[in-house]
């Protein structure tokens, strides 16, 4: 697909080595105000570019923390993703971050196709002359006007399936393309897919696993507050006949170790209206309980009328 980086790995996997510095962390005591003043300056809020959801979520999706979307089949939770990859490219003057973003994709491409129809949209509706839209620049302050290509231009795709690749790219890869690029988002669409092949066969087997997501969300939480990049997972769900998310007897996949990694947990559910979702804020470290509701369309997430 035109514009949209996948035909190569983010970064040759032979040109990084697990001896690398690229996650570690210097181990200084520093007072209160120089971390806050630290995080403050790299911290970043993404919009959604639906004004429910950033309502609801005081401006939008936060750096610093690895946020978790989660919601049965066909509820909108790569919609929203998809929005977000876009709505990064923008300018600051239109709502976006002015920078790249990267789109680890776990279940085929088939939302590629998706992409291309949501960045016509964009392309269409933000046809106002501008300085930059993704990694297209003008140094001469000369105006362009972006085409759905120069947004796909600024999406790098990385395709994964095995838990060992995914533990490859945070550790390593990811790192060397945020020190590179200006990419601001990370999703990842999504990790039951990859976590949910492993065995929990054994005490030993589930116990590896437990320690693996640990392990990988930690090292996105370093790279968010290093590189003030917002971190997205999705997730799927599961039946539960003892304990109900969203009141309809389903729960997050993975289990609550997972729900231990995570800093935040968003829900989507679906209304009996085909078009109609609510997303509900099920914990986090800054917002309060709540919810509210946005349409899926063709023209993205939209609020509802």
């Amino acid at each position: 697909m035109k514009g949209v980086r996948s035909h190569q790995p983010l970064v040759p996997k032979e040109s990084f080595h697990f001896s690398d510095a690229s996650l570690r962390v210097e181990q200084v005591m520093v007072t209160a105000f120089t971390l806050w003043q630290s995080r403050s300056s790299h911290s970043v809020v993404l919009p959604s570019g639906c004004d429910s959801i950033d309502s609801l979520l005081q401006g939008g999706f936060r750096s610093g923390i690895v946020t978790e979307i989660c919601g049965e089949a066909s509820a909108g939770k790569t919609q929203l993703c998809l929005q977000l990859l876009l709505q990064c490219c923008l300018p600051r003057s239109l709502g976006g971050l002015e920078s790249t973003a990267c789109y680890v994709c776990t279940e085929g491409v088939g939302s590629m196709k998706r992409l291309h129809d949501l960045a016509q949209v964009y392309a269409k509706r933000y046809n106002t002359a501008v300085l930059s839209i993704g990694t297209k620049r003008k140094h001469d302050d000369t105006l362009l006007s972006a085409s759905g290509s120069d947004f796909l231009d600024g999406i790098f795709i990385e395709k994964l399936y095995a838990a060992n690749d995914l533990m490859d790219l945070v550790q390593a890869r990811l790192p060397m393309l945020l020190a590179e690029e200006t990419t601001k988002l990370v999703v990842l669409d999504s990790v039951a897919a990859v976590f949910r092949l492993e065995s929990t066969s054994s005490v030993k087997a589930a116990a590896e696993r437990s320690r693996s997501m640990f392990h990988m969300v930690n090292c996105m939480r370093v790279l968010s507050d290093q590189y003030g990049v917002v971190f997205i997972v999705t997730n799927q769900v599961t039946g539960d006949f003892t304990s109900c998310l969203d009141g309809n007897g389903m729960r997050p996949a993975l289990g609550l170790s997972w729900s231990h990694c995570i800093s935040q947990r968003l829900v989507i559910t679906r209304h009996e209206e085909a078009r109609r979702r609510q997303l509900k804020v099920a914990f986090s470290p800054y917002l309060p309980a709540g919810m509210c509701t946005f349409q899926v369309t063709s023209e993205g997430i939209r609020p509802e009328a």
